[in-house]
């Protein structure tokens, strides 16, 4: 993610009505990869990079920047093989010129013990968050496209939208006691017993959270 990273903060403003137009436009499918997955599911999305290159165009070079929050995460996978793996997670905010931050939060998996494996999980981590917090700013960074087992899209898993609460909820700086209580006291049920629709709301309910926190912030 050097590349994307921006050490001036964008200045306050409007964005244009054709900066606006072109965040309504839908990503070309040109621009769009695919790949099959080992269950022959079909996955959507667009690479890092022109993620990268759709934000210029968009906001200018100058206008826009990305930052890690906090530290990356990580902890022990379950592996196919058997063997250790370590998922990564790593938190993004976008800041763009005219707009309010947005934040998100990407995951990657490292299989076997390399230092080379590691690193490149931990870089994929925060180009997925990157992504991820694009995707806040309108359709033309894929909004309906399937990144992973994307939140929000069909056939998203439970047990992956759990994750994501607790990694929001992280991001935001609440632990994972804190993160089940407020659960249970807001949707009446345990984390563990939330159905994916339920677990959906409850994603989206703490990502503007923490987008209004960011904001205010940066205000």
């Amino acid at each position: 993610m050097d590349e994307s990273t921006r050490h001036s903060p964008p200045r306050p403003g409007r964005l244009s009505r054709a900066a606006l137009g072109r965040l309504r436009q839908p990503l070309a499918p040109e621009l769009v990869s695919e790949r099959t997955t080992e269950h022959g599911e079909v996955l959507r999305y667009i690479e890092g990079w022109r993620a990268i290159e759709q934000a210029n165009a968009v906001f200018g070079p100058d206008r826009w920047g990305a930052e890690l929050v906090g530290e990356v995460g990580s902890r022990p996978a379950p592996a196919a093989d058997g063997d250790g793996a370590v998922l990564y997670t790593a938190t993004v905010r976008v800041t763009a010129w005219g707009c309010l931050p947005h934040s998100d939060v990407g995951t990657a998996v490292a299989e076997g013990g390399s230092a080379d494996a590691h690193a490149a999980a931990v870089k994929a981590a925060a180009t997925d968050a990157l992504k991820r917090a694009l995707r806040h700013f309108g359709a033309r960074f894929g909004n309906g496209l399937a990144s992973g087992p994307a939140v929000g899209a069909p056939g998203a898993r439970p047990e992956e939208l759990r994750r994501r609460v607790l990694e929001i909820a992280r991001s935001a700086g609440s632990d994972e006691a804190r993160t089940e209580s407020w659960v249970e006291r807001r949707y009446g049920r345990p984390l563990a017993e939330l159905d994916a629709e339920a677990l959906l709301a409850c994603v989206d309910a703490l990502s503007r959270g923490l987008h209004r926190r960011d904001g205010s912030r940066a205000a």
